[in-house]
């Protein structure tokens, strides 16, 4: 598998990560979803991903989080909301939980608007590599994980080439 296959999978399998943790952030227009609601679009966006994964390649980001818990931040006008997800070593997502992580690694930050764009998409995959590329989702190492933070780093540095 080439070098730019691998950065672009690695990139969507995070995008993924960002779209199912965050399902619940896309809700009726106006109206703030209850936990409970929360709760299920959650597990709902989680289900889908786990359910599709064996259809991504995966392996390259498999190094960089699977056995790792990631922390999604969405902004949402002047509120962010913060949600942590636990992805196994098979890359499935499990112990999602609102709020951060203080172990997470990985921190995936987007808006509320490119979730919904991404959601109503007709081609959903096409609209995360746009998101991915100018930056309406960005995938950084989480604070107080320097290594994390400079791999990252380099990743974006070269991500242009592969999207």
């Amino acid at each position: 598998m080439s070098t730019s296959t691998r950065l672009v999978s690695l990139f969507l399998a995070v995008a993924l990560v960002t779209v199912a943790a965050s399902a619940p952030v896309v809700a009726q227009e106006s109206e703030t979803p209850s936990d409970a609601d929360t709760q299920r679009l959650l597990e709902e966006g989680v289900a889908l991903y786990n359910d599709n994964v064996e259809e991504l390649d995966v392996s390259f980001a498999r190094s960089l989080i699977a056995g790792r818990t990631v922390n999604v931040y969405v902004e949402d006008g002047g509120e962010t909301r913060v949600f942590s997800a636990s992805v196994r070593d098979d890359m499935r997502i499990e112990d999602l939980s609102t709020g951060p992580d203080s172990e997470a690694s990985t921190r995936i930050t987007t808006d509320r608007e490119t979730l919904e764009t991404i959601a109503e998409s007709p081609e959903p995959m096409s609209e995360v590599r746009s998101a991915l590329s100018d930056d309406r989702i960005r995938v950084n190492g989480e604070r107080g994980h320097p290594v994390d933070q400079v791999v990252w780093t380099v990743a974006n540095t070269f991500k242009s080439f592969f999207l």
